[in-house]
């Protein structure tokens, strides 16, 4: 009993401040969707649910956003899945060399600041002084309008996110093909099968478990990407790389319509739960 009176007592600092800084927030969110709160006035009255018919109604570009969020997402979520699992199957063989060297490399840009990959990137592909139009004009071509075109700015922002979160997920499955026995992949060999079928057939179904964190995570992840995006593209050209939670951003400190805002993240965290759920499920099935 005394124990656990003193691990209560080491754990109560770290839950006062995740209350202060991470229930409370949260728990106002879901009051605040059911006000008109402006941030300009502090002040709002309850309107039950008439920021969500307002959000889900033909008078917003919500639906517009929320649509390019899912694709968005459709695209960073397996491209980051086969990636981060390419990278861990070269990284995990006895054939290459240099194995520790290339893990650190790939892990890299998952420990660089957000601000600074899209900084950097944004660099690299600006029409007029980035580093890849330079080369590009170097050497014949015609400059491309990375930024400037919307459907190239979306795959940009795309590409740059796979690149900033595989080497997180490549050390998930590098942690999954480690703990995998020795005496089944010996086994496998034995069976005369080539590289690919004992691949999928045999190693694959045993990373399931991790498949499904990768999978949940990289949802998560994608649905609320934030930071890179807003240093990267701001959203633009015009709205073509706008997602969800650059939209939430926007509704409470440039609108100053903290209600509007709480709502939309009201929805994206259902979403987000929704999502995760279904993921879990339909993979635990499978293992």
């Amino acid at each position: 009993m005394k124990r656990q009176y003193y691990a209560w007592l080491f754990l109560l600092p770290n839950l006062v401040i995740f209350t202060i800084f991470v229930v409370t927030p949260a728990l106002s969110s879901f009051y605040y969707a059911l006000t008109d709160y402006d941030m300009v006035r502090f002040s709002g009255k309850f309107i039950g649910l008439a920021n969500f018919r307002y959000l889900f109604g033909g008078a917003s570009d919500f639906g517009r956003v929320l649509l390019r969020t899912f694709m968005y997402s459709a695209m960073v979520v397996p491209i980051a899945f086969f990636t981060s699992l390419f990278l861990a199957v070269i990284t995990s063989s006895d054939l290459i060399k240099g194995k520790a060297f290339l893990r650190a490399l790939f892990y890299w840009p998952w420990l660089l600041s957000p601000s600074i990959i899209g900084v950097s990137w944004k660099w690299f592909l600006d029409y007029d002084a980035g580093l890849i139009n330079i080369l590009l004009l170097k050497n014949g071509a015609s400059p491309i309008p990375w930024l400037l075109d919307r459907r190239l700015a979306f795959l940009s922002v795309v590409l740059v996110t796979v690149w900033n979160v595989a080497g997180y997920f490549m050390v998930m499955f590098n942690s999954a093909l480690t703990a995998i026995p020795t005496e089944v992949y010996e086994a496998a060999a034995l069976d005369g099968a080539n590289r690919w079928v004992r691949f999928w057939k045999i190693i694959f179904p045993l990373l399931k478990p991790t498949a499904v964190l990768v999978l949940v995570l990289s949802t998560i992840m994608s649905m609320r990407s934030f930071e890179i995006i807003y240093v990267f593209t701001a959203g633009g050209p015009g709205t073509a790389t706008t997602v969800l939670a650059q939209k939430i951003y926007y509704t409470a400190f440039l609108e100053r319509k903290l209600g509007m805002a709480s709502a939309m993240s009201v929805i994206l965290f259902a979403i987000l739960i929704t999502l995760s759920l279904i993921q879990i499920r339909i993979l635990e099935e499978e293992v």
